[in-house]
């Protein structure tokens, strides 16, 4: 069977009924360029090639829907169940990672508020925050009251502490007790003492020392600083 080349460089190549069809070009004959354009089954051999994809992508598709189920309405339901447990998973998985962002938040502002009212209630007591601090926060913790947090003063057995009945013992109330203890009290500044660097016992006195570049903790001993019960250093 002749295929109707576009190009032959012998014409003796074409059987002789067909010969008439070529026509002399620069490298031997060419097909009558209409008829060519007749011929020319590319445009059928694409979509062609184009169905066949398409049949194969359907029949994979088909194979994959009866793994599911034996008929269209269990397959569906089956495909249905499927996504939902997918979707589930990654909610779940979004919803671990922002719970462990806000436990990560909540930690934070508890550390900060603990620090920033054991300091407070340390400067105005005349207590050391460098060997007091590490005791506070191992006696202090935060909890939610009414929506609000609060900070609350543990016991050693894990419970809330209370000065009276419904009545909270407060971070005050700790560093009160920590200065009248015999084994913290060292840590705080002496009280009524005789003269300049004197205790009434005649031991020199240890002036609580606050660093200068601590604008926060000036602000908050401006007095004691005024009164020479504490000294700045740069």
């Amino acid at each position: 069977m002749f295929d109707f080349p576009n190009d032959v460089t012998d014409l003796n190549e074409v059987p002789e009924a067909y010969r008439s069809l070529y026509q002399p070009g620069e490298e031997g004959f060419t097909l009558d360029p209409h008829l060519a354009e007749k011929l020319d089954v590319s445009g059928l051999l694409s979509a062609l090639e184009k169905e066949r994809g398409n049949a194969q992508n359907f029949e994979k598709e088909l194979k994959a829907w009866q793994t599911l189920g034996r008929d269209p309405e269990t397959a569906w339901a089956n495909k249905q169940k499927a996504l939902t447990a997918e979707f589930t998973e990654q909610f779940d998985a979004i919803l671990a990672e922002k719970d462990e962002e806000i436990a990560r938040l909540k930690e934070r502002n508890a550390d900060f508020l603990i620090t920033t009212h054991a300091t407070e209630a340390l400067l105005k007591a005349g207590g050391s925050v460098e060997l007091l601090m590490p005791h506070i926060r191992a006696a202090v913790t935060l909890v939610e009251e009414e929506g609000a947090p609060s900070l609350r003063i543990i016991d050693t057995d894990g419970s809330l502490r209370e000065k009276a009945e419904g009545v909270p013992l407060t971070v005050e109330d700790l560093v009160a007790e920590m200065r009248s203890s015999p084994v913290f009290a060292r840590a705080f500044n002496p009280t009524g003492s005789k003269g300049s660097g004197m205790d009434p016992s005649g031991v020199p006195v240890n002036l609580a020392t606050i660093n200068g570049q601590n604008q926060w903790a000036l602000n908050a001993r401006i007095e004691d600083i005024a009164a020479g019960k504490v000294s700045v250093s740069m």
